[in-house]
């Protein structure tokens, strides 16, 4: 986040404390940081040495299956081995699914954290089917949400961050992701 902030500065950007502050809480919802992307590839480096340990231990007992004890042992761990790897592709793919669903809802301002979460549970209650990176009717359920209760998410500010400073950016943005990006002269999605 500091990284962010003197880059900003840097660009002649000065930024206010309620700004810094609105900055930070985009950050910490659409971004990962270092710390937990480098404990989420030490996982995976583990996983993956354990998934090739119990490749070697296979290969030697099939290299060594000369009786009934090794076949009954080699059968023992094939379903140790495939009950693992079952349960941590489900992990995996359950942090995935939260993954997502952070970033879809790093897309909405919610009135509370509270309410956010409550509205995050629900959702995941819900039972949305994840496809090809998103969440089918994902965001459909989401906008109708806004409409049908608006008091869910914050009310929308005119333009406070960058709209006056710089030249590119609508003065009608309300979003501060869409501030940044255009600050930057990039597109948000």
């Amino acid at each position: 986040m500091d990284k962010i902030l003197e880059l900003l500065k840097k660009l002649g950007i000065e930024l206010t404390a309620d700004q810094t502050k609105q900055l930070k809480e985009v950050a910490e919802k659409e971004f990962v940081s270092a710390a937990d992307a480098a404990k989420t590839a030490a996982k995976v480096e583990e996983l993956t040495k354990q998934l090739a340990e119990r490749d070697k231990d296979l290969e030697k007992l099939k290299a060594d299956n000369k009786s009934e004890e090794l076949t009954k042992q080699l059968e023992e761990l094939k379903a140790k081995y495939k009950t693992d790897t079952d349960g941590l592709n489900a992990k995996l793919a359950a942090m995935a699914t939260d993954h997502a669903a952070e970033k879809l809802f790093g897309e909405f301002n919610f009135a509370s954290e509270r309410v956010r979460n409550s509205v995050l549970e629900e959702f995941k209650s819900k039972g949305f089917k994840y496809e090809n990176g998103a969440f089918v009717g994902g965001k459909e359920y989401l906008e109708e949400l806004k409409k049908s209760e608006p008091d869910v998410f914050a009310k929308e500010a005119p333009g406070l961050f960058m709209g006056s400073t710089q030249g590119n950016v609508s003065a009608d943005a309300n979003n501060l992701e869409s501030q940044i990006f255009g600050g930057f002269g990039l597109k948000n999605n």
